[in-house]
């Protein structure tokens, strides 16, 4: 093997990546296996070097027509196309298309371009489909063959499968996307807060403040942690009842079947909780030394998602003279969710219904 081949193996082993310079190294390389300036010789390159190239590989003649490539091109084209064969010119590849999803014909791919105009390609791409109906996306850059006239007698392209790094990066800008929106959800909850809390001292008022934006604080770290999937509901739920009680085992039991929220769905019931455990702890059964709450949900035949918080063993509830602002934003962000909530104050303790929709 000689020194100009041995080079490019060793760059191309050491990164995935590769640099124009790399690119040239094994153009030249196939060119001084070529043994010019006998051209009938000009792709017999060993097939043990082919295999042991660390990337897909394939070598056309002048006319388009597949002379060589390794196995590492056939695993990522899905098939193993017939050498020499005039109806496999420019790709072994099934089908192929542009990054705008349209066909992309044999005769106008990368490699038909670079035998036309001897120039080459760099990190171009290109979507591949298998004959299974898979698809993916390949990076390829391609070197020209000439000889000493400077006239293109074929080319070598080296490519490389980059279908997951697509998905990867998609997922982030899809992350980014809805990170961005629920900031400005959360942002809009917290002006919200802001706006209607009031409070007779303006300690009570940031004590208000501070407790519902930690409510949506914890529900924020939740999405992170799920990477905006949504949170489980009963992880949340405990989460958002644990400050209200040291002993929340004991006076708040939570039991309902494992349900994982929509972010929009997960804030509003955040929200939600948050304003019952406060009220629950200032003036209901959390308030009394041997008060209970019982939070329960279950899910609909039409889809729903149905939650029942019922109170015991604290003062009898009272229906409140006006409308607080826990009152207010409860129905204010169920509603925007198409949901109903339902407050019943019985002398035993305040029990409360709501009903959201699950997607």
């Amino acid at each position: 093997m000689n020194n100009v081949l041995s080079y490019a193996l060793r760059s191309f082993q050491r990164k995935p990546e590769r640099t124009s310079t790399e690119v040239d190294a094994i153009a030249n390389a196939v060119r001084v296996a070529l043994g010019w300036p006998d051209e009938e010789q000009a792709f017999e390159l060993p097939g043990r070097l082919f295999e042991q190239l660390p990337f897909a590989v394939y070598v056309c003649d002048r006319d388009g027509l597949v002379l060589r490539y390794n196995h590492r091109a056939a695993e990522l084209w899905g098939r193993s196309p017939k050498l020499s064969d005039p109806n496999e010119r420019f790709c072994g590849s099934y089908r192929m298309f542009r990054p705008d999803g349209s066909l992309l014909p044999h005769h106008q791919c990368p490699m038909a371009d670079v035998l036309r105009t001897g120039i080459s390609v760099r990190e171009q791409e290109v979507h591949i489909q298998r004959p299974d109906g898979l698809r993916g996306v390949a990076l390829v850059d391609i070197e020209a063959i000439k000889d000493n006239g400077g006239n293109v007698v074929g080319a070598v392209n080296c490519f490389q499968d980059i279908t997951e790094r697509k998905r990867s990066e998609a997922q982030i800008v899809n992350l980014a996307r809805e990170a961005e929106h629920r900031t400005k959800n959360i942002l809009s909850t917290v002006l919200a807060t802001v706006r209607l809390s009031n409070s007779d001292t303006s300690d009570g008022l940031k004590q208000l403040i501070e407790g519902r934006i930690n409510a949506l604080a914890k529900v924020h770290t939740l999405f992170v942690e799920s990477r905006w999937a949504g949170p489980e509901l009963h992880r949340l739920a405990t989460q958002e009842l644990m400050a209200y009680s040291g002993e929340i085992e004991a006076r708040v039991r939570i039991e309902g079947p494992a349900v994982m929220l929509e972010p929009s769905t997960a804030q509003t019931t955040a929200i939600s909780l948050h304003e019952l455990a406060t009220n629950a702890a200032k003036y209901g059964s959390l308030s009394a030394a041997g008060g209970h709450v019982d939070l329960s949900w279950s899910l609909t035949a039409d889809g729903r998602l149905s939650f029942r918080w019922i109170e015991s063993g604290g003062p009898a509830a009272t229906p409140p003279t006006h409308r607080g602002f826990g009152t207010r934003i409860l129905e204010n962000m169920i509603g925007q969710l198409k949901g109903e909530v339902h407050f019943d104050w019985r002398d035993r303790g305040l029990i409360c219904e709501i009903s959201l929709p699950l997607a």
